[in-house]
């Protein structure tokens, strides 16, 4: 083991050192591939630790420029200086299981567990999917209920967890549940204010049928909103989602289709989770965050700290990738073109290609086998085998971030059409804001989020084909371009 001497005769060690770079340096027990910090790495933590602390910070790295390891050092260094207890928050399981692999190659402690003492006293850095914080059930508590503190949090991959707790904070009543006839019912003359034909639709369980609840009808029927769903509220629902939505729901918005009802804030009232509404730093971690207003309305972050990001000097990070559109050079070209010509190439190289939902993956079906049909129940096997081998094709189902894949792992990546929209406000918008700032930003987000998943250093490199009327109609629209980063438009 190297012994770094100058820290010694300090009297500073990797439980006192407070400057990241250094603490890097008197880590123990880290493994041998942590000989030293990549130059991007060491510039944000210098950037970092020079910067005033004040409550919000967010820091932005390229795709596979290393910023698990960033964000652990930050928390570790939060923990000598006395402010813990630590959160490292990242978008699922899987992302999380790659956070707790790297702690451990650092020689960090860390713990899944929100009840470990060793996490409470500050001494392990708790790691934990985004759900587990935000949700109506909270470890962390509800309100005005405050179970326990953080001193420290980070969110890593932001633009990720952004739309898991969009979900979170929003309430869905499916069609068989209870409570869907009764608010229906309750504003069926309002419906058809908007539009008699969607409403008939909806009666008559036809999938095209959607009605947005006009405002003020909402607004005016609170109560007998809430005697609803205070009696016919699911309980899986009324355990986690209405803790969260049920003090902010006059602002809320609601939409109405055949399959469900759905309940949605346009800007998250997050601060329900008084532990993280009042931690002493919150750092939000990020690749590409075109619009960082999100942050704002959705986290609550202060406006000054979004405005003035940490980022690294230069781009010595980014690998090699070439972004062929075939479709746009030969409009003859087809999909079922492009699909022969991969299958080919992964006979000899991994092939990735991202979809946006299980209808389009079964377009794939027959050259992809169901055990490279990635989804949340198979992704980590999946991953494992195309790091492991070569010559696979593999679909991930809309999988857009949050997936390293590096060198051999993905050499030729498939991005096959556009980002499906999650929550039914995101539908509206879609139709009513689809040309606007905003909608394309957070398009072309998610879009350059499944670009990168094939390169993971500046030693990486990658085809990505992009393919479908719809992905080139985004990537195409006016002033699309302009939300890419500068890496990606080159």
């Amino acid at each position: 083991m190297t012994i770094n001497y100058e820290i010694n005769a300090s009297g500073q060690s990797a439980d006192t050192v407070t400057d990241p770079q250094k603490l890097f340096q008197a880590l123990p027990s880290k493994a041998k591939k942590y000989a030293y910090l990549r130059d991007v790495q060491g510039d944000v933590l210098g950037k970092w630790h020079a910067s005033p602390k004040g409550r919000d910070a967010v820091i932005k790295m390229n795709t596979g420029g290393g910023k698990t390891t960033v964000g652990l050092l930050i928390l570790k260094s939060c923990l000598n200086e006395g402010v813990g207890p630590a959160v490292y928050v990242a978008p699922d399981h899987y992302l999380c299981s790659q956070v707790e692999r790297e702690a451990a190659d650092l020689g960090l402690k860390s713990t899944d567990d929100p009840r470990s003492p060793d996490f409470q006293a500050g001494h392990a850095i708790l790691i934990a999917p985004v759900q587990v914080i935000f949700n109506g059930s909270s470890r962390f508590g509800v309100g005005d209920v405050h179970k326990i503190p953080m001193g420290s949090v980070i969110i890593d991959d932001v633009h990720a967890c952004l739309a898991i707790v969009e979900s979170q904070f929003t309430l869905k009543i499916e069609r068989e549940e209870a409570a869907f006839e009764p608010l229906v019912n309750l504003f069926i003359s309002d419906m058809r204010t908007q539009s008699v034909t969607a409403t008939q639709e909806i009666i008559n369980d036809d999938p095209r049928g959607f009605v947005q609840i006009p405002f003020w009808a909402w607004q005016e029927k609170q109560a007998q909103v809430v005697d609803i769903l205070s009696k016919h509220l699911a309980d899986t629902s009324r355990k986690f989602v209405w803790p969260l939505v049920k003090e902010d729901i006059a602002a809320c918005r609601c939409f109405v289709t055949a399959a469900a009802i759905e309940v949605s804030s346009r800007c998250l009232p997050v601060d329900m989770i008084g532990s993280f509404q009042h931690a002493k730093r919150r750092i939000y971690m990020s690749a590409t965050l075109a619009d960082d207003s999100v942050l704002v309305t959705d986290f609550g972050a202060d406006p000054a700290a979004v405005g003035k990001p940490i980022t690294p000097k230069t781009a010595s990070d980014i690998g090699e990738r070439m972004i062929l559109i075939p479709q746009e050079i030969n409009t003859g070209v087809t999909d079922d073109d492009i699909k022969e010509f991969v299958c080919n190439l992964s006979s000899t190289e991994n092939v990735v290609i991202i979809v946006p939902s299980r209808v389009r993956a079964d377009y794939w079906s027959d050259v992809v086998t169901a055990d490279l049909t990635l989804t949340a129940e198979n992704i980590e096997q999946g991953v494992e085998q195309l790091r492991g081998s070569k010559g696979n094709l593999a679909v991930l189902v809309n999988k857009y971030d949050g997936i390293d894949l590096p060198d051999d792992a993905c050499r030729v990546l498939v991005v096959d059409g556009v980002p499906d929209t999650r929550r039914l406000l995101d539908r509206y918008e879609q139709g009513t804001l689809a040309d606007s700032d905003r909608y394309l930003s957070r398009q072309v987000q998610r879009i350059e989020q499944g670009m990168g998943r094939g390169i993971r250093s500046n030693e990486d490199y990658c085809v990505v084909i992009a393919m479908g009327s719809r992905l080139l109609a985004a990537l195409y629209a006016q002033g699309a371009a302009k939300y890419f980063s500068p890496a990606s438009r080159s």
